[in-house]
């Protein structure tokens, strides 16, 4: 892509256009970006020239496809900072992964009487599969609070994660306030009590520099769509010892 601001609008052909009688300007990227030439060309070249099943065969298209498919999963555990490959799983969104997540694994730790805690603050994609398991399970949800200007109270959550807690599931960033949440503080705290830390990386991915290994998280999940990739794509992160405990699914995600 081009360097620098202003030449940056060059790089989306979806910018070269008027709406309303005005050049075209878009700000809703905290929702989903848009789409730079360089990889909308990459798009078209893999159908023009590598289109096959990813891990499905053995002729040299499928064997192209797959060395891609995989360089790409390389490339993303090492913008993360994960292990390896084998802890970058694709999904199809946030929203995907962290159903997945509280589905395959929650409803698995999660028993009659334990605790999950979430916030105030949460997209309602880390709200609802957390509404479901506790239900399920018969467990309780629990909310960390906010302070006055609108951060996480850390006095409170010191308070909501007790020896009970299961799960802690918390955005890193919100997509409404743009508050940056503690993770790494807040995912000592819950392993202090046994629990598992689940963070959801929608927003913060695309702006901050994440480090799975340094923030100590379970999982981790990210949309591509938020930073200039094609619209469905995710990634759940998750380390060795978790997704061992997770069992298969098959979700509808959006």
């Amino acid at each position: 892509m081009s360097r620098g601001l202003n030449n940056s609008r060059s790089d989306f052909p979806i910018l070269d256009q008027k709406v309303n009688g005005e050049q075209l300007v878009y700000l809703d990227n905290a929702a989903t970006t848009q789409k730079p030439t360089s990889v909308l060309n990459s798009l078209v070249h893999y159908y023009e020239h590598d289109n096959a099943n990813v891990h499905r065969g053995v002729h040299t298209l499928a064997e192209r496809a797959t060395e891609e498919f995989e360089a790409a999963r390389d490339k993303v555990a090492a913008f993360i900072n994960a292990k390896s490959r084998q802890s970058v799983i694709y999904t199809r969104s946030t929203t995907e992964s962290l159903n997945w997540i509280a589905s395959s694994f929650g409803n698995s730790v999660v028993n009659e009487g334990d605790e999950i805690v979430i916030s105030e603050l949460e997209h309602h994609s880390n709200v609802v599969p957390w509404q479901q398991v506790a239900k399920c399970q018969h467990a309780t949800l629990k909310y960390i609070g906010l302070t006055a200007d609108g951060e996480l109270d850390m006095a409170d959550a010191e308070k909501q994660i007790t020896d009970k807690t299961k799960i802690v599931s918390i955005a890193h960033a919100s997509n409404v306030m743009g508050v940056i949440n503690p993770i790494k503080a807040l995912t000592k705290l819950a392993h202090q009590h046994g629990a598992y830390m689940i963070a959801d990386g929608a927003q913060s991915t695309p702006h901050l520099k994440v480090d799975v290994q340094d923030l100590g998280v379970d999982f981790y999940a990210f949309s591509g769509h938020k930073m200039l990739a094609p619209t469905g794509i995710g990634i759940l992160y998750g380390t060795p010892e978790v997704l061992d405990q997770m069992e298969p699914a098959s979700l509808v995600g959006k």
